[in-house]
């Protein structure tokens, strides 16, 4: 792609409106503080603070489980109390919660901490979603989600740079925590400076909780953690591949990464086109998983033969591949969530749509891992099988969620 394309692509993720500039700029700090965090977390409690790796991950561990519960319960509370007022609640409180890791100096505060943080920073996500919902239009909320995603990755990025340049010394590494904290601090000041739009009142009869009771509704989000495996397996399935199971040099592994990050900024808001309704979306996550499945046919193909060339050639091809499942499942998620969601429980639909996203990270790594490495060949065919099923179910199964919203939304008529 020419340099000037490039260009042409970060320039356009710069809306002209006032109001997404706002919502774009409150992403790009909450990104850079989640890439400094993430990428140098584990050196910074391994160093700084003494904790041993064991400690490190059954800690962050614990905070991915608490994502469970915050994802739905803040997303209930956005909705009664208003997105915006509880957004800047939790960005203040995450740059609380970030500037007291300095101060952390046993496992037990680092155990406490992290999993209150980590509840903490899972419901952002569904606050956010839910305050895009009443500030956007429906049919520019999707397109709006694909820039942030962009612009997300551009953030995490220069986190990750950020968090290298702390790392250079000793001293230097408690700028990990409080880099942070100093980002989550300017996004709630951000947030303060948005339009209050109160919230909508519930129709009568409407159960709170009814997104993780509704068996439809869940059935789009079970159908949604298969598609969304490709988190798990650039993330995690495919450089334990290439490691374990290939002779592919191991400086190319971390390339890998780069060269999805990449594909994400150039591609994501293209890839969200159509996605703004129910069908829109439930076609695009259709065809993502196809995508998927071709993913994992080719690297299937290198459990056949250890030729170097052709791994490199066939894994560099599936990063691809998997990067435009990747960028056409996430938009259609946005959509699927978005259109399947009552206007005035935006954030418990958005909240509950996440667990797919959530229940991928949580236990994709290990049970994707787990089936290539023994069975290789047919653990990757597996998964790509389970990906065109999932792909046949999830127009039906979307159908099926939005004539439960329709019949809910709809008035009785009366005599």
């Amino acid at each position: 792609m020419p340099l000037s394309r490039v260009t042409d692509v970060v320039a356009g993720l710069v809306p002209t409106d006032p109001l997404r500039r706002k919502l774009i700029a409150i992403r790009l700090a909450e990104s850079i503080g989640k890439g400094v965090f993430l990428s140098g977390s584990v050196v910074y409690f391994t160093l700084r603070v003494g904790l041993d790796a064991r400690q490190v991950g059954l800690g962050l561990s614990a905070a991915g489980l608490s994502a469970f519960l915050s994802s739905v319960l803040f997303g209930v509370i956005a909705d009664r109390v208003g997105a915006r007022r509880l957004l800047v609640i939790l960005f203040a409180a995450l740059a609380v919660g970030f500037g007291l890791y300095s101060l952390v100096d046993s496992a037990t505060a680092f155990f406490a901490l992290v999993v209150t943080v980590g509840f903490l920073e899972y419901g952002t996500g569904p606050t956010n979603g839910a305050l895009i919902g009443n500030l956007v239009p429906a049919e520019e909320r999707v397109k709006l989600k694909a820039m942030m995603r962009s612009v997300f990755n551009i953030g995490f990025s220069i986190g990750i740079g950020v968090a290298a340049v702390a790392a250079l010394s000793q001293r230097l590494l408690v700028l990990i925590p409080l880099t942070t904290a100093a980002l989550m601090a300017g996004a709630a000041l951000l947030v303060t400076r948005l339009p209050d739009v109160p919230p909508r009142p519930a129709p009568v009869g409407f159960k709170r909780f009814a997104a993780v009771r509704d068996p439809r509704f869940l059935a789009v989000i079970g159908v949604s953690t298969i598609l969304a495996s490709h988190v798990s397996i650039i993330l995690v399935t495919l450089p334990l591949w290439a490691l374990n199971r290939t002779d592919l040099p191991h400086f190319l592994i971390p390339l890998l990464l780069i060269v999805n990050t990449a594909f994400v900024i150039l591609f994501q808001v293209r890839a969200s086109r159509g996605a703004d309704t129910v069908h829109g979306a439930g076609r695009l996550a259709r065809r993502s998983g196809y995508w998927l499945a071709g993913g994992c046919a080719v690297l299937a193909v290198t459990a056949l033969d250890d030729n170097v060339a052709l791994a490199s050639v066939a894994i560099v091809a599936a990063v691809l591949i998997l990067s435009v499942a990747e960028v056409m499942q996430a938009a259609s998620g946005w959509g699927l969530a978005f259109g399947l969601a009552p206007e005035h429980a935006q954030g418990e639909y958005l909240g509950a749509f996440d667990l797919h996203v959530i229940t991928q990270n949580i236990i994709g790594p290990a049970a994707l891992s787990g089936l290539v490495i023994a069975f290789g060949f047919w653990g990757w065919l597996g998964i790509a099988v389970a990906a065109l099923v999932a792909s046949a179910l999830i127009i039906p199964a979307a159908n099926r969620s939005a004539v439960t919203l329709v019949r809910e939304t709809v008035p009785a008529s009366t005599t």
